[in-house]
Parts: structure tokens; C-alpha cells; sequence
């Protein structure tokens, strides 16, 4: 009868147990709250580190002629003196390098370079011609991607052309701005 008792008594006491853990389901739930967030970085730390240049040259023009000068993107330079105007160089250009950090790892850029761009002498006392920088090109297919660290390098080159005029070119600095352009 002891064994029963005991049977009996060990039984009530898991019956009651059982009753009270299922009977706790009035404990109070906690809640926690934060705030979630993105950082926007579209803007790209785009620098010239070297600018585009065609050098000292010796310009000489005609009425009827032009001639041209390509810098290309590793700073080799051809000349094309086709008839009376000349170029000739005194002393070398070299290509212009632009270099992109701060933008996403491993990311293809947009490149965008100018159409044309005028070079005239500010400081030159006559009306000497003008002369045109186009036929832009860059080493990257116009596509430069960004290494695992988010940086690329770029380099341009361009074709500088005489005008045909009557006017001679006279000594002194040419010079013109051109933008570059890069972006997602």
C-alpha cells in the first residue's frame, strides 16, 4: 500500500505541476524597438591628377588648310600637316589622367567626355585664330570599373586642329576648359 501511496502521491504532485505551468499564460511580453537606416553615397571623389596638354608647338596657318596634332591616351603625339598649315612640336604633351575613389567596389562607371572644346590666347594682342580640340577618346571604353577598393584611373586623349584662316598664330598660351564626367 506504501508503493500505491507513493504512486498515488508522485502522481498528484505532476498533475498539479502540470496544471500550473499551463495555467502561467498571463506573463507580460516585452517588446524592444530600433530604428533601421541606409546611408546614401552616390557622390564619386572625381579628381585631374594630370592635366590633358599638346605641349609647345609651332603653329603656322593657312587660308585654306588645317593641320592637326593627337595626344593620345598614353601621351604619344601624331602629327598631320596635309598641306601649307603646319604644327610642329618644340616640346611634348601628354594625356590627361583623372582618377575616381570613394565610388562602390568592383562597379562599372559611365564616362562622359566634351564634343569639342575652343583654345583661344587670352593674352595675345591680336586676332590670332582659334584652336579646336576634338575627337576625345579615353583608354576604358567609356566605361571605366572601379577596383576592389573603389577606385579607377582614366586616361584621355584628343586631336587639336588648326582653323583656316589668313590670321597667324602668335606666341603665347591657348587655352580652354573641358569637362569630364563620371558617374553609376
Amino acid at each position: 500500500m506504501s508503493i500505491l501511496k507513493k504512486t498515488l502521491n508522485t502522481t498528484a504532485i505532476a498533475a498539479v505541476a502540470l496544471a500550473m505551468a499551463f495555467s502561467v499564460s498571463t506573463a507580460k511580453a516585452e517588446d524592444a524597438g530600433t530604428n533601421i537606416t541606409a546611408t546614401v553615397q552616390n557622390a564619386i571623389t572625381w579628381v585631374e591628377t594630370q592635366p590633358l596638354a599638346f605641349g609647345t608647338i609651332v603653329a603656322i596657318s593657312d587660308a585654306t588648310d588645317t593641320s592637326t596634332l593627337v595626344i593620345d591616351t598614353t601621351g604619344a603625339d601624331t602629327f598631320n600637316n596635309p598641306g601649307n598649315a603646319r604644327l610642329v612640336r618644340v616640346s611634348g604633351g601628354q594625356q590627361g589622367i583623372f582618377d575616381a575613389s570613394n565610388a562602390a567596389p568592383n562597379t562599372q562607371l559611365t564616362l562622359t567626355l566634351p564634343t569639342s572644346v575652343t583654345l583661344n590666347c587670352s593674352s595675345c594682342t591680336g586676332t590670332p585664330p582659334d584652336f579646336t580640340i576634338n575627337n576625345f577618346t579615353d583608354d576604358v571604353g567609356g566605361a571605366p570599373t572601379t577596383s576592389g577598393t573603389g577606385t579607377a584611373t582614366v586616361n584621355i586623349g584628343a586631336t587639336l586642329n588648326t582653323i583656316a584662316s589668313a590670321n597667324a598664330y602668335e606666341d603665347g598660351l591657348y587655352s580652354g576648359a573641358y569637362t569630364v564626367s563620371i558617374n553609376y
